[in-house]
């Protein structure tokens, strides 16, 4: 049985003019990844990456807490939404379940032909 692993990520050499960075989030399914911006800023040094949370410092840490609470648990819903299929899936199609988008059909090369 495959995992889903998800972690947020902070990338500290790239502070905005404010000095504030982006808070990622990297979620890995059969070892290939997808890394995508939360669109939440902090200041870098208020990450506590072995709990995964902002710290207490950080104004609104609680909002932003909350808000990384439940895109962990929208991407984990979107996992067992496909699990329950029972059909195979990537990790692309995790993020496009939790983006709310329909997963394309994917067609083997010989439906794409044209046989006249």
């Amino acid at each position: 049985m495959n995992k889903l692993n998800i972690r947020f990520i902070v990338v500290f050499n790239r502070v905005n003019p404010k000095g504030k960075t982006v808070i990622g989030c990297r979620i890995t399914y059969i070892k290939i990844r997808k890394q995508f911006s939360t669109g939440l800023f902090i200041n870098p040094s208020n990450w506590n990456s072995k709990q995964q949370l902002v710290k207490p410092s950080e104004p609104d840490s609680e909002l932003i807490n909350t808000q990384l609470s439940l895109i962990k648990t929208k991407l984990s819903q979107a996992f067992l939404m496909l699990q329950i299929k029972e059909s195979s899936f990537t990790v692309e199609d995790i993020y496009t379940v939790d983006k709310g988008q329909k997963i394309e059909k994917k067609y083997n090369e010989l439906s794409s032909l044209n046989v006249t």
